[in-house]
């Protein structure tokens, strides 16, 4: 058995994923030696991290609905990462890999809340900004909730087609990597979840940021 250190698949940025796929092909001689994998999964939720940074750095973010009203944003990255073990068997020109287990973190590794510096901590500004930010985590957040659960779910279905791989001769970690990285992210129902989940986080956001909102923070200080 060999044990692998961990693999990032990043599906970066709510905003984008991109995909390379390859045939991959098992052959015959290795059908006898699978073993379903142990799966294991988790659902991170991410560690909301507050900074401080100029106005600049705030409105660079695309899609905002107001630039120029927006004071605060939340930022998060989508990942899933797997680390795994695997059983060799060797076979007449080459090696046999089966899967005995696969580990899944599938979230936000953090979740970064952006205040303009311009209000200090702690002043009725800032603590306003910081409540509104809020709401954004809980929108990222629960939208992970669910299409994390789904996104596990394909990643089970996935692993669980994976037949043993044959390897010509010498077998290195970064081929059984590429291989696996290779299965997952070309999966259609991975990506379509992947899909949904952004456009739901986006269509939440700009949601509540509505002009009623920004009316409703406003009206909280006086000295904007």
């Amino acid at each position: 058995m060999t044990r692998l250190s961990n693999f990032v698949i990043k599906i970066c940025k709510i905003t984008g994923f991109l995909c390379f796929s390859t045939p991959v092909f098992a052959s015959n001689v290795c059908d006898k030696f699978y073993q379903k994998a142990d799966v294991s999964s988790v659902i991170n939720y991410g560690n909301v991290i507050y900074k401080s940074v100029p106005k600049s750095e705030i409105v660079s973010f695309q899609k905002l609905n107001n630039p120029e009203k927006t004071l605060g944003v939340t930022v998060a990255n989508i990942q899933i990462k797997y680390d795994f073990d695997f059983d060799r068997y060797k076979v007449r020109d080459g090696v046999c890999v089966n899967l005995s287990k696969m580990n899944f973190f599938v979230g936000y590794p953090v979740l970064n809340v952006l205040i303009d510096e311009k209000y200090e901590k702690g002043s009725c500004e800032y603590d306003a900004i910081k409540q509104h930010e809020k709401e954004h985590i809980a929108i990222y957040q629960r939208e992970l909730k669910y299409y994390g659960n789904l996104l596990i779910e394909e990643l089970r279905n996935a692993v669980s087609d994976i037949s043993p791989m044959f390897f010509l001769k010498n077998i290195s970690q970064a081929k059984v990597k590429a291989k696996i990285d290779d299965i997952i992210t070309k999966n259609p129902n991975i990506l379509l979840i992947k899909q949904k989940l952004e456009k739901s986080v986006i269509d939440g956001n700009r949601a509540f940021d509505s002009e009623e909102e920004y009316l409703r923070v406003n009206s909280q200080c006086k000295n904007w």
